[in-house]
């Protein structure tokens, strides 16, 4: 028997079946005012985890507390909707001032958390050596921070779906329709922000516009609150006549909780913000890690789950259905998990070295491949467990509170999990193999017999219970289909995959375009927030150098051109202040930095920050010439640190700090380039300290150099620039006036047996060359960026994701390591008169334009043999001879110690030992080499042409005419021949062979 109530609702719905397009009107404008909504929410919770990142630390565990601390807030508005009731006011009138809440302290935390973070900047310090402590009220501080916006935030859509305006909307419908909605304004958002708003207007500009499209959300709400309000507040009102609490809410849960649906929906939470950090993961394989590259990705899965949100809404009529269905599209998610990452079309992005160039359609394909499927299921997944919990609860709001509430809090858990227990654990491969397993699980949870008394029973005809039957029937059989369908997956499933996608990453610096090989892994680490691959390349059976790749880049490297910038970090400073007992390096790399540090004659302790753990734990697989693991010297101190925080935190003060991060345009990068970053830097300096500090301008536009420079002087008025023969500059601050060194003191580090030996390895044989790596000092920085913002915290994206013009930086480098100029400009330096011995400028110039000569030659080409001429005729270093011949001090040094062990030399040393004895111009040693080259026959035709020159320069013009005549059909006429017959002939009296073609 039906009961007068059932009825009631029966005729409601059938009077509710003639006024649909005014309550698909009604349903359309909430859903714009959620998306806008979303949209605004997204855009802080942006701004608020950057900001709190520099308040409060960047590190893996500062950064995943953080946003647990995020995410709590929002559970805890989800309970807070789960455990109460709504009186004496509308639900509309109550969301309006839940978002002008949210739009006022959204505002007032971006604008507020720079300077919490400075006030909090004491306390941080009295707790450094009480980490559990720190880290705990880190944690403390943040979820008190964000609690209060974040649990309104939480409230908005419980709140909404309870306005009297929807109760004539089906609830499936309802919370489909808005959920998607909301989760599509967050994906304009997430695009929005990143590509546009704090571009154009910073931080806080970004969360000013954030605010007023809340407001704006907030105003639409209220207008339509004020619409029909007669007829809906009437109905309202009464509900509870007796209540006369001024607080909206009311705590009254009074309901049974269908614990295994809410256990489904912690669930999927959990899994899908698991998936979330694991795929992540994986395209950064793939994808630059850039800002923009996560918002895209970001936006792909909030797009996938607002269409499914919204396709939920719109095929939703009844709870039943979708109940049965619940199963089946949890299985479908575990093999969408599956397939997407079996058919990710990897192949179709170009194999290159660097990976800033990828486009943003090629972004959105992967990303799309690869996760929308799982979003978009996810999408249906939730208003469907939301209608399903609202048939046994009842109450609007309390079904939507609990729903949200679980979900949340399995997202809560699900990144924890996901960065600290399956990716580190098992590797991005298992873990997605785990996470399709999981929502099986799930699967099979939400295919138990429900214990749980709808709300919602109606009674049945005999022809609906057969109907009901049948859909089961199929039901059950389509879900065996799937469980066969998963099982069938994991059966046949490519366990080696991994392994694809890992040499993806590495082929570029693994083998040549003939497909040679050139190194291979030495080991590989998929950690809690990268993954690493260290690759070995050997010289003649011999470790050559080492390369560290991060993800999809290059991010380190020990070969010998990275090792004289590298190393030149810590002699540079070594130099200015020789007294220097404590240092600092924040980044670890390959640690050719912190070796270097630890030749300081007075160093007596080094810290070493990293942010990552698994770069320590591969600093034992290096091995190689004059390299031992710093980690490993009693004196050396390491860190696992976000360098920021680190220097917000520690107390210790610095006689040098050195930094060298990861390049600006990484993610998380940026806010080590920014004047804030630098003052840091300065603050943890003694007087007369000094700072160096990486600026790779090959990889930056011009502009943005200049806006990095900008921020660097504004921190150290007492700022310079220095470099060798390349584009990776290096700036230099010094804390107070400084001091004039003596020569005495400068020559020390070339008199020690270590230092001295390293130093000429890389390139810097007498003090005077270092002298030569003057580039601009702080007049010059002033000059040049006079027009030019500096990069702040607030202002990050005055460091784009475009790519940079090589062109455009090749002149601007060239304008500074022009020769002539750059020592005219080193012998102005107000700077360089109070810090350089005078003594040590005789002869100077000449090595500013060695500097010019190497660096034209690597850009642009040059005469090799006109190099070579000119350094061993008019100088006595080594390194210029070894590099115009294509060698280097390691590659001497490996090839020496090969040839030592096998008379002959094996023929692949040879070039590398002929270049070896020229460097000591051994020209008579470099003769007799390539003359055994020649008699082994192999000798190409470069050989037959340094060794008549050889023979010209040592005085046998008659056997460089011999040879040259010997040779003269395969010397083929070009400019390069005149010019050396000619050059041989004005120089040395050389006759060349009549019969050149």
């Amino acid at each position: 028997m039906i009961s007068s109530s059932q009825k009631s609702r029966v005729s409601h719905r059938r009077d509710a079946s003639h006024a649909v397009g005014p309550e698909s009107g009604r349903v359309a404008i909430l859903c714009g005012v959620l998306f806008l909504s979303g949209t605004g929410a997204l855009i802080f919770e942006t701004l608020w985890l950057r900001l709190s990142g520099l308040a409060f630390g960047n590190s893996i565990w500062a950064a995943a507390l953080i946003l647990s601390s995020f995410m709590a807030g929002l559970a805890l508005g989800n309970a807070l909707a789960a455990s109460s009731r709504i009186r004496r006011w509308r639900p509309l009138h109550f969301y309006v001032v839940l978002e002008l809440f949210v739009a006022f302290s959204g505002c007032t935390i971006v604008f507020g958390l720079p300077v919490i973070g400075d006030l909090m900047r004491p306390v941080w310090q009295m707790l450094w050596n009480y980490q559990p402590a720190l880290l705990g009220l880190r944690f403390v501080v943040s979820f008190l921070i964000l609690l209060v916006p974040t649990t309104a935030m939480g409230l908005t859509l419980p709140v909404i779906i309870e306005d009297p305006l929807l109760r004539e909307t089906e609830f499936g419908r309802a919370i489909g329709f808005l959920y998607g909605s909301n989760t599509l304004g967050a994906m304009l958002g997430a695009i929005l922000g990143e590509a546009y708003l704090i571009g154009a207007f910073g931080l806080y500009g970004a969360s000013l516009a954030a605010a007023t499209t809340v407001c704006i959300a907030a105003v639409i709400a209220l207008a339509v609150a004020r619409f029909g309000a007669a007829r809906y507040v009437v109905g309202f009102k009464g509900a509870d006549p007796a209540a006369h609490s001024k607080f909206p809410l009311s705590f009254d849960a009074s309901y049974r909780p269908p614990w295994r649906l809410l256990f489904v929906s912690f669930g999927t939470g959990l899994v899908l913000l698991a998936l979330e950090v694991i795929w992540f993961r994986f395209l950064r394989l793939y994808v630059a890690s850039s800002p923009t590259a996560f918002a895209m990705m970001l936006a792909v899965v909030l797009a996938g789950i607002g269409f499914g949100g919204v396709a939920a809404g719109a095929i939703h009529r009844r709870s039943r259905p979708l109940n049965r269905l619940l199963p089946l599209l949890l299985l479908l998610a575990a093999l969408a998990t599956l397939l997407s990452y079996l058919f990710f079309p990897g192949e179709l992005i170009q194999v290159r070295t660097g990976v800033f160039d990828l486009r943003w359609w090629e972004i959105a394909l992967l990303s799309t491949v690869l996760m929308f499927p799982v979003a978009l299921i996810s999408g249906v997944l939730f208003p469907s467990i939301a209608a399903n919990v609202q048939a046994s609860v009842g109450d609007r709001m309390n079904s939507t509170g609990i729903t949200t509430s679980a979900n949340t809090t399995g997202a809560a858990f699900g990144p924890l999990i996901a960065s600290f227990v399956l990716l580190p654990g098992v590797g991005y491969q298992w873990s997605l193999i785990f996470c399709a397993g999981g929502y099986a699980l799930l699967s099979g949870v939400a295919a138990l017999p429900s214990s749980e008394p709808s709300r919602k029973s109606a009674v049945r005809t005999n022809s609906s219970r057969g109907e009901l039957s049948e859909q089961l029937n199929l039901s059950g059989l389509v879900l065996i289909g799937l469980w066969v369908a998963l099982i069938l997956v994991l059966a046949i499933f490519p366990y080696g995959r991994a392994q694809t996608h890992f040499e993806h990453v590495s082929r570029p610096y693994r083998v040549d375009d003939k497909g040679h090989v050139l190194a291979h892994v030495v080991k590989r680490i998929e950690g809690t927030s990268d993954t690493y691959q260290l690759l070995r390349r050997d010289l003649f059976g011999e470790p050559y150098y080492y390369r560290l790749l991060t993800n999809a880049f290059s991010m380190s490297a020990t070969n010998p051109l990275n090792q004289r910038y590298m190393r030149l970090f810590a002699y540079l400073p070594l130099a200015l202040r020789p007294e220097a007992e404590d240092v600092l390096l924040i980044c670890y790399g390959c640690g050719v930095t912190a070796d270097a540090l630890l030749h300081g004659p007075n160093v007596k302790r080094m810290d070493v920050v990293d942010i990552s753990k698994e770069v320590f734990r591969l600093a034992d697989f290096y091995a190689g010439i004059n390299y031992s693991n710093p980690l490993r010297d009693p004196r050396v101190r390491a860190v696992v640190q976000d360098g920021r925080f680190f220097l917000q935190a520690s107390p210790q003060q610095y006689d040098i700090i050195s930094g060298e991060p990861p390049p600006p345009k990484m993610a998380g990068s940026v806010n080590l380039y920014t004047e804030e970053f630098f003052s840091l830097m300065k603050s943890r300096l003694k007087e007369g300290g000094i700072a160096t500090f990486w600026l790779p301008i090959y990889q930056l536009k011009v502009e943005e150099s200049k806006a990095i420079l900008r921020a660097f002087h504004n921190a150290f008025p007492n700022a310079s620039v220095w470099a060798s023969a390349d584009r990776d500059w290096i700036m230099m601050g010094i804390k107070g006036p400084g001091r004039k060194i003596e020569a005495s003191e400068l020559r020390q580090l070339w008199n020690d047996p270590r230092s001295g030996a390293d130093l000429r390895r890389i390139g810097i044989e007498v003090p005077q060359q270092m002298a030569a790596l003057f580039v601009m000092d702080g007049e010059e920085i002033d000059l040049i960026t006079r027009d030019i913002a500096p990069l702040t915290d607030i202002y990050p994206k005055r460091l784009t994701d475009e790519l940079w013009d090589d062109e455009a930086n090749h002149r601007f480098a060239f304008r500074y390591l022009e020769g002539p100029s750059a020592f005219q400009r080193f012998l102005r330096s107000t700077l360089v008169k109070s810090i350089w011995p005078e003594t040590l400028n005789e002869s100077l110039e000449s090595f500013f334009v060695l500097r010019q000569t190497r660096y034209l030659s690597e850009m642009v080409g040059s005469n090799e043999l006109a190099e070579l001429d000119l350094y061993l005729r008019r100088s006595h270093l080594r390194m210029p001879v070894l590099e115009v011949l294509g060698s280097d001090g390691f590659r001497v040094s490996i090839a020496e110690r090969v040839a030592k062990k096998s008379q002959p030399p094996p023929l692949e040393t040879m070039q590398d030992l002929v270049a070896g004895t020229l460097a000591q111009r051994d020209i008579n040693g470099a003769i007799r080499l390539l003359e055994n080259k020649k008699d082994r026959g192999s000798f190409s035709l470069g050989d037959t042409f340094l060794l008549i020159y050889l023979y010209c320069l040592n005085g046998d013009v008659d056997k460089a005419e011999a040879l040259a005549a010997t040779n003269a059909a395969a010397i083929k006429k070009d400019w390069f021949v005149d010019w050396l017959w000619e050059k041989l002939q004005t120089d040395f009296g050389f006759h060349p062979p009549e019969n050149r073609e």
